[in-house]
């Protein structure tokens, strides 16, 4: 992810930067980023400082590489000190949120009102890359099948059989026996860790990655009950 900055200040942000410079002809085109003068971003165009002069150009620019996650969890605690953001910077962060694909499990759970629903995915009807979360009815799922994936109605990230495609995340909970990991189909689960399902709490005996087999199923001694 690369920020857009001037005087310090971030203009935008994007995750492949179009590098131009500006042929004979005056026209601006394509090319290298060695042989770049600026970039273009949103259909305006932008001088890169300390890059030869760019007629055309009204803006100069600094190009950063950065980091999804401290970009993310930094508008968080931002939002927080700062009691709201405005209707625009709001809208703004979640576009950011959902278009990237490099977020933090922990970061995510932090926020995950700001990411895309399974109702929005499909609408949308678009191919979704490796990484991307969806909220599917409050529990997120990362797509971790490695060409994305094109949603299917009948196909939902929380459906049987789609753990080759979306796996569930969930981290906000200890896994102690005072504070158990809600379990949820198709979930990594671990040895020696805590899950509640249905009202009771269970020591997972195995590990089960990823797990299919819900606690309290009868025969299976990968879970016992202990409350």
């Amino acid at each position: 992810m690369f920020k857009i900055t001037k005087d310090g200040a971030t203009v935008a942000m994007t995750e492949a930067p179009n590098y131009i410079k500006q042929a004979e002809n005056g026209c601006f085109v394509l090319c290298p980023e060695a042989e770049a003068t600026g970039i273009a971003h949103n259909g305006t165009v932008y001088h890169l400082l300390g890059r030869p002069d760019m007629a055309g150009a009204e803006i100069t620019v600094m190009l950063e590489e950065t980091d999804a996650g401290a970009e993310i969890q930094a508008a968080s605690v931002s939002a927080t000190e700062n009691a709201k953001l405005s209707g625009q910077l709001s809208a703004a962060a979640r576009m950011y949120v959902q278009a990237a694909t490099d977020v933090p499990d922990e970061t995510a759970l932090e926020m995950p009102d700001l990411f895309k629903t399974w109702a929005e995915i499909l609408e949308a009807g678009k191919t979704v890359p490796k990484d991307t979360i969806i909220n599917d009815g409050g529990t997120l799922y990362r797509v971790v099948q490695s060409e994305g994936v094109l949603p299917m109605e009948h196909q939902p990230p929380h459906g049987e059989g789609m753990l080759a495609v979306y796996r569930p995340i969930d981290k906000t909970h200890t896994g102690t026996q005072e504070d158990p990991i809600p379990w949820v189909y198709g979930m990594d689960c671990t040895t020696d860790l805590y899950y509640s399902y249905n009202g009771v709490v269970y020591l997972c005996k195995a590990d089960m990655k990823p797990c299919v087999w819900a606690p309290g199923t009868a025969g299976l001694w990968q879970w016992e009950a202990v409350t």
